[in-house]
């Protein structure tokens, strides 16, 4: 029996990044884009902007901008967070698709 998909909305996902910079840089972030696979690596978070966030790569010493944060479809924490739970795939949805 596969568990069931929770839908975190892309501003619920800002603040998130948000309150992992600020509150738990030891919590890192790995992401899929639209049409793409899986970042390689768990990234830490460095800075966000009015729509997207910069984050590092710690094991390969590389910078990677997601420049809209609508562009994710999926993401998972390293660590349990708030009620986030370890390597559980979440899927992002915009405020139209919720």
């Amino acid at each position: 029996m596969s568990e069931p998909t929770i839908k975190v909305a892309v501003l619920e996902l800002r603040r998130l990044l948000f309150e992992l910079k600020e509150h738990r840089p030891d919590i890192c972030f790995r992401y899929r884009l639209l049409g793409h696979m899986w970042a390689d690596h768990f990234l830490r978070v460095i800075h966000l902007t009015d729509r997207g966030v910069l984050l590092n790569d710690e094991t390969s010493g590389k910078f990677l901008k997601v420049p809209d944060l609508s562009q994710i479809m999926q993401f998972e924490l390293d660590k349990p967070f708030q009620l986030y739970q370890p390597y559980y795939h979440y899927d992002v949805v915009t405020s139209a698709e919720w």
